[in-house]
């Protein structure tokens, strides 16, 4: 079972024409970076988190030249407690981040946590999920 794609989703928002994101990161391995989202998956079944549904949806992005791209993306929710949690991720400049986001409803809205590096090393990474599903830390 998908959850539908929103007409925004669908680029309808625009109202023109967008291509398709390019990976932007010449240094940057993408399966790298997409095996570092699904260890950030593993991490939240390891402290209870239970898969729900996957998710796709259009993300919107606004480039360095003031154009805008999209990406198709499919996430997975996960129900920890009483809230939904998906691993999303942010493109900055030198590299992109991860962030989980949080939300009473499947539906949303969802809200970030902080985002933090994609390659941190493992026991790093798995502090910062353990920091933003507010587990002790220590």
């Amino acid at each position: 079972m998908r959850l539908p794609i929103s007409d925004f989703q669908k680029g309808n928002g625009f109202g023109k024409k967008m291509n398709e994101l390019k990976w932007m990161y010449a240094s940057i391995n993408r399966e790298d970076f997409q095996e570092k989202i699904a260890f950030a998956e593993k991490l939240l079944e390891k402290y209870g988190a239970e898969y729900v549904i996957d998710f796709e949806e259009r993300a919107f992005w606004t480039l360095k030249d003031d154009t805008h791209a999209y990406e198709n993306i499919q996430k997975r929710i996960y129900k920890l407690g009483e809230e939904f949690i998906r691993v999303d991720w942010v493109y900055f400049t030198q590299k992109p981040f991860i962030v989980l986001e949080f939300a009473d409803k499947i539906d949303g809205p969802y809200e970030d946590a902080d985002p933090f590096p994609y390659d941190l090393a493992d026991d790093e990474f798995e502090y910062e999920i353990r920091f933003s599903l507010g587990l002790e830390t220590e």
